[in-house]
């Protein structure tokens, strides 16, 4: 487990953050022995290993707001929970009863999202895609969706199928912004929906068989740092000097 305070781990998340600035800033200038020493230190604290650290952490140092815990002697929370629930069964009964085209259970999630906004509209509930810091309504990235009312709320759509549920398959991903989606103290919650993939019409399809509402206030996650490349940057004309050969194929 992640040992240490939200202090703690917004300094840290701080250091790495000043480090690497200052790094990259330093290195150019730097004799070629000063700058391996520093690039390998700043290498080195990326390859620190973490463990898992509390998601309400992790929101709180990288949005200055608060994942509030779900309080059932809270009248507006259990409200809300409970025009949820019926949005959760209502999105769901419909899905199944059109389907959900996808290749995976997981990727059925895109699919879903459309009824469930819909049904916690019925439901009562105020939902809609979350606006972000610069005030633009943005649909990739966590969370899904937005309850705004006396509780506000940041709710994550998932689905899986019964034979993953218990993988170790990566499926819950945050990453920090400077628009983040996440603009309020709210609560966060998790909807998921369990799919059957069945054959139908002469086409399969995605059905949901059960669902499950769960609290992220106790949610612990991983921090997984990677380097990367776009295609540009691999084949397009600044690569040039490192082509060592290519040719047609017709």
């Amino acid at each position: 487990m992640w040992i240490g305070s939200g202090a703690v781990w917004n300094q840290r998340l701080r250091r790495i953050g000043v480090a690497l600035a200052l790094g990259c800033a330093m290195i150019a200038a730097a004799e070629p022995a000063a700058t391996n020493s520093r690039l390998a230190a700043l290498l080195g604290e990326l390859a620190q290993p973490e463990k898992e650290i509390p998601f309400k952490e992790v929101v709180e140092a990288t949005t200055h707001f608060r994942v509030l815990d779900f309080d059932t002697n809270n009248p507006a929370h259990v409200e809300l929970r409970r025009k949820i629930l019926a949005g959760a069964a209502l999105a769901g009964g419909r899905a199944a009863k059109d389907g959900l085209t996808a290749e995976r259970a997981n990727e059925a999630g895109n699919r879903i999202e459309s009824y469930v906004r819909a049904a916690l509209r019925d439901a009562g509930l105020d939902a809609r895609v979350p606006v972000n810091a610069a005030g633009a309504a943005q649909a990739a990235g966590y969370p899904d969706l937005e309850i705004d009312g006396p509780t506000p709320c940041y709710l994550e759509l998932k689905t899986f199928s019964a034979h993953t549920a218990s993988s170790t398959q990566r499926t819950f991903y945050y990453s920090p912004s400077e628009r983040p989606k996440i603009t309020r103290d709210a609560l966060h919650l998790l909807l998921a929906f369990e799919l059957e993939k069945i054959s139908r019409d002469g086409r399969t399809v995605f059905v949901p068989t059960r669902w499950r509402l769960s609290t992220l206030e106790n949610l612990a996650v991983r921090l997984k740092w990677e380097f990367n490349q776009s295609n540009r940057g691999l084949y397009g004309q600044d690569t040039a000097r490192s082509l060592l050969g290519e040719a047609d194929l017709k």
